[in-house]
């Protein structure tokens, strides 16, 4: 198969397969919800005068309003005055944990001159009514409150918070960029503005890296601003030094149009940097790796820069460039014929004998040091959303014979994650049975999970209103 008929085929496999889970990538559980601590932790404040907010304190609950259910982080550069008007970036996390990426980016907020805003009330399972009534909120405090350039507004959200940012934007006109980790939205060129730039972030062992990829793919064939940049790693926030390439991105695109606002040491920084990177690349034989960093120089960098960059042709046509992507290709055509295999296997009459022979064939190969484990990696965390989609979509209608089967399945592929025990317990729960019932969601909670009010909310554990134990679990 030549190179122009892997590409149409994944592509088109690809558009299926977002098609079937576009509308539930937000909704899986299973994300990163480790709450990192901080010495400002027990701050609480309300913001109404910005003179008492001390700049390079991390504050992770701010009321809004004065309500205690309704809140945000706050983290101010060590530079910030309020006579001067700053770029901002307002992070949407999935589990409502705002200083969870402010923790893990503030450095960033003070070397290149960013407030940093996450919300705690924005989480999976809202919808756009309500996400749009806490960013109103969220945005009507904030500018009110705080010294904030209008005109250099990032929305940075990770896997559901990442739909919460692309929602907003094409609401809100004013947006400058996005900052789209492990999901995004279709038809963007209809939501964003030709203003907004778009830049989309996954982990090279992501279940959702394929979506990304797609939507860059997409976005070739547009007039917007975009960019991709892969990490190592899974379904997570990026790491900090992506995280820094990507504001830099955003900070360039933003002096292209207002050229007084010029940091040249940045750009200074940012060829420097992409250059080492570059050539390190080249060393290690990773030249797909090498050629996407060129491009993130070339067109990042692109009216700004006066020195000379490698042109993209010189990676293009190596011999070695030619043969990896060529393979990669063929990669990409098999995991999407393998997610197929799998979602057909679930939809129709789950045999958990078939699944667990499949699930520990591609465990085994995921352990492999290459780009064939790294997709392996990514066919495991497909193969746990899909159990989690059919699981939910099988219990809402009722169908718990279908659903018990899918959730033992859910079991053998991903044993650590909270929501199978919470979906046991659910089925636990049908049949009365408080001891199994209270098991699993003990479990459930060993495991991270610590929705109170979706436990009180569930028809399935009335009967257990008056037992102990269960008493002791809401509490």
């Amino acid at each position: 198969m030549n190179i122009k008929l892997l590409i149409q085929y994944s592509i088109g496999c690809f558009c299926i397969i977002l098609v079937c889970f576009y509308g539930i990538g937000c909704s899986h559980a299973k994300e990163e919800t480790q709450a990192n601590s901080d010495k400002h932790s027990k701050s609480q404040i309300i913001l109404s005068i910005p003179d008492t907010l001390k700049p390079g304190v991390l504050y992770p609950k701010v009321l809004i309003n004065n309500d205690q259910l309704n809140s945000f982080a706050l983290y101010l550069p060590k530079l910030y005055r309020s006579n001067t008007n700053w770029p901002t970036v307002f992070f949407f996390d999935p589990s409502g944990n705002g200083s969870l990426p402010l923790n893990k980016y503030k450095s960033l907020a003070d070397s290149l001159g960013y407030i940093l805003i996450g919300s705690n009330v924005s989480k999976n399972g809202q919808d756009i009514e309500e996400a749009l009534v806490i960013w109103n909120a969220l945005k009507n405090i904030c500018f009110n409150n705080l010294s904030i350039d209008r005109n250099r507004l990032i929305l940075a959200g990770f896997s559901g918070g990442a739909r919460v940012s692309c929602a907003i934007a094409s609401k809100e006109g004013i947006i400058s960029g996005i900052i789209a980790n492990s999901a995004g939205a279709q038809q963007l060129e209809e939501l964003l503005n030709q203003n907004t730039i778009f830049i989309g972030l996954a982990g090279n062992c992501d279940m959702n890296r394929a979506e990304m990829l797609g939507i860059e793919q997409h976005l070739i064939s547009t007039t917007l601003t975009h960019f991709y940049i892969e990490f190592d790693g899974t379904h997570e926030w990026a790491p900090f030094q992506t995280m820094q390439k990507a504001l830099m991105l955003a900070s360039m695109n933003a002096y292209l149009k207002n050229p007084n606002a010029v940091d040249a040491s940045l750009i200074e920084n940012f060829i420097s940097n992409q250059t080492k990177e570059i050539q390190k690349l080249k060393i290690e034989n990773r030249w797909l790796d090498a050629y996407d960093q060129l491009k993130l120089l070339n067109y990042g960098a692109k009216g700004l820069n006066t020195l000379p960059i490698e042109d993209l042709d010189s990676i293009e046509n190596h011999e070695s460039y030619i043969a990896q992507k060529t393979e990669n290709l063929k990669l990409i055509a098999k995991e999407t014929q393998m997610q197929q295999e799998l979602y057909k296997l679930m939809q129709d009459n789950p045999n958990i004998i078939l699944w667990k022979s499949k699930i520990d064939l591609i465990r085994k190969n995921s352990i492999q040091k290459n780009k064939t484990g790294q997709m392996n990696q990514r066919i495991l965390g497909y193969a746990s959303l899909v159990c989690y989609s059919l699981s939910n979509r099988n219990l809402v209608a009722k169908n718990y014979v279908l659903a018990q089967k899918i959730v033992n399945c859910y079991e053998i592929v991903d044993p650590q994650n909270s929501e199978v025990y919470f979906f046991k317990a659910v089925l636990s729960g049908t049949k009365a049975d408080s001891i199994n019932t209270n098991l699993n969601l003990k479990k459930c909670l060993k495991l991270g999970f610590n929705d109170k009010k979706r436990i009180s909310n569930q028809l399935e554990f009335n009967f257990l209103k008056d037992d102990k134990t269960f008493k002791e679990i809401l509490n």
